[in-house]
């Protein structure tokens, strides 16, 4: 099963993601645009967390910004998910 989750490198995204691929029955594209609104160290190093546990089979990461619809589509068309697990967000935009 193939799993898209955007926020990856967010707090709960990196736990999800980190679940996911530890089921060992799904793909994970993780997905994040890294906004240093949150510290970028910290996103990088759970990042790192993800790759030192799954297998590039299990998880993926993309650095891209789900914003750009006509990119995103394209991710989206190319990827081909089962399940898109929207975690990404851009705090204090209402």
């Amino acid at each position: 099963m193939k799993v898209l989750v955007t926020g990856a490198a967010g707090f709960i995204g990196h736990h999800v993601a980190r679940r996911l691929a530890a089921t060992k029955k799904c793909e994970v594209l993780g997905v994040d645009n890294l906004s240093d609104y949150y510290d970028v160290g910290l996103k990088r190093a759970r990042l790192e967390q993800l790759a030192a546990v799954a297998t590039t089979e299990e998880f993926r990461f993309l650095q891209a910004d789900f914003a750009d619809a006509e990119k995103f589509a394209g991710l989206v068309a190319f990827f081909k998910p089962d399940y898109v697990v929207h975690l990404g967000a851009q705090p204090g935009v209402g």
